[in-house]
């Protein structure tokens, strides 16, 4: 009691909000708390709440829980980029409106019927074609989600797959306008002839083919975010863009420029992850280095087959697609801290 009669209240220790964090030391910010700790396959004694038999159980427990890497707390990992639904939405809704004002500015142009010989032929036998390569980047992106080790990581992941759906759905987009103006070139019909059976596309073919066999999440994650991905996203996104525009198609180079912006996107997070695994565990590196020779020769098999693929559209001008292409792709892997093995 006070002089005055007043009932003195004990103060109350502070509730702990954010408990799920541990002794974080500060309020988590909005990436994290809507992404942390959200995977509830790692939460019980068998990944999914069914008998250990299962097939999804087995199938965790081989290809996520017993692969050779060691991590503490896989929900360390921070995306650079601190993407949310909410950022991605956003984000992707500028890309959207800008790609929008491109298409309907050129098309009201008829820009496509001015297209010459060159760049016709350059569009059938690459752009249109590549939806198949999106689209299986889609599904190998969405494996190494569904089997991430952390929500950190899946979320990254499952942002890169909605990025490949986006490119399938502009690729497409695109087909059905070329076929409309070009319908004596099989536009929308020939693509799964050119991805089957030109033979510059066959490198990048059998990666791909080989990578849907990849089951171990660490041999998923290197063989799909190290070696395909960049690969393919400089060859048919970044030369690409470079080639159009030289035979005169300055939107689907835009187009293509733009798309390339959610690749580099996900080689960020990709480095980023790669070195938070490195430094994770002492043995993991190698883990790491093995994964990656697995998948190294197919890498370099992949950007000659695409070198020639782009070249027999480019002419002597671009004859160094295949050194810009491998000098990117080591320069990534040392930024990732996998250089000088393998």
């Amino acid at each position: 009691m006070s002089e005055q009669g007043n009932v003195v209240k004990a103060r109350r220790p502070k509730t702990k909000t954010w408990s799920r964090f541990g002794n974080l030391g500060r309020k988590p910010n909005e990436y994290e708390v809507v992404t942390h700790d959200m995977n509830h396959t790692i939460s019980f004694a068998t990944p999914l709440e069914m008998g250990p038999e299962v097939h999804g159980n087995v199938w965790l427990k081989r290809h996520r829980d017993s692969i050779p890497l060691s991590v503490a707390d896989w929900n360390a990992f921070r995306d650079p980029d601190r993407m949310t639904y909410r950022k991605y939405t956003n984000v992707q809704d500028q890309q959207e409106t800008y790609v929008d004002g491109l298409l309907a500015e050129f098309t009201s142009k008829n820009s496509d019927a001015s297209l010459a010989k060159p760049a016709v032929d350059l569009l059938a036998g690459v752009f249109a074609p590549s939806r198949y390569l999106g689209h299986a980047q889609q599904m190998l992106s969405a494996y190494v989600q569904q089997l991430a080790p952390s929500s950190y990581i899946a979320n990254a992941a499952t942002f890169q797959t909605a990025d490949q759906l986006r490119r399938v759905q502009l690729t497409s987009y695109r087909t059905k306008q070329l076929s409309e103006t070009f319908p004596d070139r099989n536009f929308g019909r020939a693509e799964r002839g050119h991805w089957e059976k030109a033979t510059a596309w066959q490198p990048l073919r059998e990666l791909v083919e080989r990578l849907l066999l990849a089951f171990d999440w660490h041999d998923a994650f290197i063989g799909t975010q190290l070696v395909l991905k960049p690969i393919a996203d400089r060859l048919t996104l970044h030369e690409f863009a470079k080639v159009a525009r030289r035979q005169g198609d300055d939107l689907d180079g835009l187009i293509a420029d733009n798309l390339y912006k959610d690749a580099e996107r996900s080689r960020r997070w990709t480095v980023a992850c790669t070195r938070f695994l490195i430094e994770a565990g002492e043995g993991n590196r190698a883990a790491l280095l093995e994964a990656l020779s697995r998948w190294r020769k197919l890498g370099e098999a992949a950007i000659a087959g695409g070198a020639k693929l782009l070249g027999a559209h480019a002419g002597a001008a671009f004859a160094s697609i295949g050194t810009d292409v491998q000098q990117d792709w080591v320069a990534l892997i040392a930024e990732a801290g996998l250089a000088g093995d393998g």
